[in-house]
């Protein structure tokens, strides 16, 4: 019995040498997989793996050209998504996804960008309280909040990990997308007869013109007095501001324009509209914007100095003449002008498509083409910039959307609101099966054929949409009253 006993201890003392031998080559194995996967691999590099988001939903990184990160989509303002997932024929089936609350109203248009790590996409947007609010782009889960002070209507400009906006208390403000921490603040220095800095009503546009790294244009509108809402005491002016990151440290004056012929005595001279930003078939950069009555005109400046390159001013048929809709630039090249085009409407109810070289047709000394949208009464308030797809140039004015061609300013079709329209139109989709979405001032966001102006979308919202939607990742993003809206594949 006793042998028996010291059999079973000896085979009960082997059974545990063979088991801890086979757990530790068990955990040993599992090391070396652990350190075959984390080494890179060419026949991993590829792979699109899935990661976990913050909101707990599963989601897949999406290519960086998916993304709409500043106003207009890209610094040109072409308003085109570079994600063709959401077409004119899928439209029709879109349906309401997450929606957030954003606490205010907003009437800035959302911005969408990746995180740092690239590991999160994010949807920002502003409301007109100035906070600045970052959501999970899957789930629409809260990531921060940051407040910057009120905002009119400045669109967010997401560049390298910094969203820029501008305040009406006249800040350029500089925020980490990732955190919502403030990296650096500019604030418009006061110029006589002004007692304070001008408001940044306009979106700002971010890039790299001179090899020094990010530089931030944008206009203000000038100061306006309490109780006197058409009074405003200085004229405005033009700012590039030194981006995080840049060689002469962020936040910092670069360059200031404020040339206007006629700054004017009451309603004064300022800048409202949101900028764009092109190479010139020169090779040099150059920034285009617009400027309020009196001066009503079009610029383009180098937007390395800030030198004056050209003006063109449009014309006057009534008091209210702002250009207050941002330019949107055919580059040179695109539909055979080797100079490239810009496409701008301005309060004369007039669509213009100015040479991005020369303003004018060297040829004629007038415009390459215009077309009469309308009266130009203040009633119409023409603030939506166009977009540009290809060969079609949609554009709004009044209740009327048009698209035309690009080239020779032709009508190609025409649609109807069922109310006037502020916001700028948003095109997606590939060529052949394209929807461009806008939004009116009843609350409802449309979406068009962009080959035959069928409508195809129709969301109603509780409000006036005054902000632009976008496309990206396959979701259409709007924001309406306090809320920020997601429509996608059911």
């Amino acid at each position: 019995m006793f042998r028996i006993v010291r059999f079973w201890r000896r085979l009960g003392h082997a059974r545990f040498r063979f088991v801890s031998r086979l757990k530790l080559a068990t955990v040993f194995a599992g090391l070396l997989a652990f350190v075959f996967l984390a080494l890179p691999s060419p026949a991993l590099s590829g792979v699109r793996r899935a990661v976990v988001s913050r909101g707990g939903t599963r989601s897949t990184r999406s290519a960086a050209g998916d993304l709409w990160p500043t106003f207009g989509h890209d610094p040109a303002h072409s308003g085109v998504s570079s994600d063709t997932s959401v077409t004119a024929s899928a439209a029709p089936g879109l349906t309401e996804g997450w929606s957030a609350s954003l606490g205010a109203n907003a009437q800035s248009s959302p911005a969408i960008a990746h995180r740092t790590n690239l590991a999160e996409t994010l949807v920002y947007d502003v409301t007109t309280t100035g906070v600045v609010s970052a959501f999970n782009a899957t789930s629409g889960a809260p990531v921060w909040q940051q407040s910057v002070g009120a905002v009119y209507g400045s669109s967010p400009a997401v560049y390298k990990g910094t969203l820029y906006v501008g305040t009406m208390s006249g800040t350029l403000e500089a925020l980490d997308a990732d955190t919502g921490a403030v990296q650096c603040t500019f604030t418009v220095p006061v110029i006589p007869p002004a007692t304070s800095p001008g408001r940044l009503i306009s979106s700002p546009v971010v890039g790299n013109v001179d090899g020094t790294g990010p530089t931030v244009f944008i206009g203000d509108a000038g100061i306006q007095p309490a109780g006197d809402p058409d009074d405003i005491v200085n004229g405005g002016h033009f700012w590039a501001i030194t981006g995080v990151g840049n060689t002469a440290g962020g936040c910092q004056e670069k360059w200031m324009y404020d040339a206007w012929p006629n700054k004017g005595n009451g309603d004064q001279t300022g800048v409202w509209d949101e900028p764009a930003l092109a190479r010139n078939s020169l090779g040099s950069w150059e920034v285009v914007f617009g400027t309020a009555n009196p001066d009503r005109s079009v610029y383009a400046l180098n937007a390395a100095s800030g030198s004056l390159l050209w003006r063109f001013q449009t014309q006057y048929k009534g008091r209210d003449e702002d250009v207050g809709a941002g330019p949107t630039i055919g580059l040179p090249g695109t539909n055979g002008f080797a100079d490239g085009v810009d496409y701008i409407d301005g309060k004369d109810g007039i669509e213009y498509a100015l040479d991005l070289l020369t303003g004018k047709n060297l040829t004629t000394g007038k415009p390459i083409w215009q077309y009469t949208l309308g009266d130009g009464t203040r009633k119409s308030n023409a603030v939506s910039e166009a977009a540009l797809s290809g060969n079609t140039l949609v554009v709004c004015y009044g209740t009327t959307i048009y698209a035309f061609n690009a080239a020779t300013g032709a009508v190609i079709w025409q649609a109807t609101a069922g109310a006037r329209v502020q916001a700028s139109p948003a095109v997606s989709g590939p060529p052949g099966n394209q929807v461009v979405f806008v939004g009116d001032i009843s609350g409802t966001e449309y979406g068009f054929n962009l080959d035959t102006g069928a409508q195809v979308f129709a969301a109603l919202t509780s409000g006036k949409l005054q902000a632009s939607a976008v496309v990206a990742g396959g979701v259409l993003y709007f924001s309406n009253g306090h809320t920020l809206y997601t429509y996608g594949p059911s």
